[in-house]
């Protein structure tokens, strides 16, 4: 079969693999298009340690079953059986696997095998740059719930790439009163004007980072963090009011030193948000299929083949592309 693989950083080219083969329990998808993630972004720049060449990436996909129903799949599987599973968290489940991570092989090729539980159908009206959106969509529906905000909160977002844009797209569903979004990209910073966003600073600029700070004010309730650098984070708690929650979902560093001392007097609350379970996967995907979220004037559809062309662009000049589509088939 066709296939892309991640060779050596920065670099991924077209190779003929074996056609993957179901286990019990398992099922065969025929891969129509497949999203690129900001962790398939970091494996490829070869930052990420459980994303080693040779690899066939990707985890976002929209495809069909032997008989050719149209799905999308929860990429994340759990054992479902220890604590953390049973519990109803299976995003910590102590063996979870993700498609294109480890030793499991990811969906930028023809076929794919996954357990026959984490494949949903998906009706013919929902086209495939909105349902490729249930993966990333589902994280963002976790955090929300572990969030939890008040009616009527002020939020702020730092970051307005893909999960910044998709927060910002939820919040706004969910009664957010004000919201701020902060980036270093004026086309990014653009597209969440268009999307609604009360404020869009430029924090690459001395006016963006004043403009950030006169609207914070006192603070804002609930702050996400969606990049994950160093000084995205700091900021994060930074715009944070008293006693409000800072959520940290980025990963794009494994470390960064934080100004505790001062979120301490402040008595911020902080939450981390890792993934989704198949509760926040199946909501997703309803959002998706209601129309509610939506970033197909942001998406960009290339061949699997032009997959090198794909990731340069995401890497080194994305513009408003939030969403890259490799078509498969």
């Amino acid at each position: 079969m066709r296939a892309l693989v991640y060779t050596a950083p920065l670099q991924v080219a077209m190779e003929d693999l074996p056609r993957p083969q179901a286990g019990a329990g398992e099922i065969e998808i025929a891969i129509g298009a497949a999203g690129i993630c900001g962790s398939d972004v970091s494996g490829f720049l070869g930052h990420s340690r459980r994303r080693i060449a040779p690899l066939v990436l990707g985890h976002e996909l929209v495809g069909r079953r032997p008989d050719g129903r149209r799905v999308v799949a929860n990429p994340l599987v759990s054992c479902g059986h220890c604590t953390a599973c049973k519990s109803g968290a299976q995003n910590l489940c102590s063996t979870w696997r993700l498609l294109g991570m480890d030793q499991t092989s990811g969906c930028y090729a023809e076929f794919v095998t996954i357990p026959n539980a984490q494949v949903y159908d998906i009706p013919d009206h929902l086209p495939d740059t909105r349902a490729v959106l249930a993966e990333p969509l589902a994280n963002i529906v976790h955090l929300f719930r572990l969030a939890s905000p008040q009616p009527f909160f002020r939020m702020g977002i730092v970051g307005g790439g893909t999960m910044g844009a998709l927060a910002l797209l939820t919040a706004l569903r969910l009664g957010v009163r004000q919201v701020l979004v902060e980036d270093v990209s004026e086309a990014r910073l653009a597209v969440v004007r268009q999307m609604g966003a009360t404020l869009a600073a430029n924090v690459a600029t001395e006016e963006g980072r004043g403009q950030a700070k006169e609207f914070a004010g006192y603070g804002l309730d609930l702050v996400l963090d969606a990049s994950g650098s160093d000084s995205a984070r700091q900021s994060a708690f930074d715009l944070c009011r008293p006693g409000g929650m800072v959520m940290l979902l980025g990963m794009a560093k494994e470390r960064s030193e934080i100004d505790f001392v001062t979120s301490i007097r402040k008595e911020h609350r902080v939450s981390m948000s890792f993934a989704y379970t198949p509760v926040d996967f199946e909501r997703s995907l309803a959002l998706l299929v209601a129309g509610e979220i939506d970033l197909t004037p942001w998406t960009l559809e290339m061949p699997l083949e032009e997959g090198q062309a794909a990731f340069d662009r995401m890497t080194k000049a994305p513009g408003d592309t939030l969403k890259m589509l490799l078509r498969v088939s």
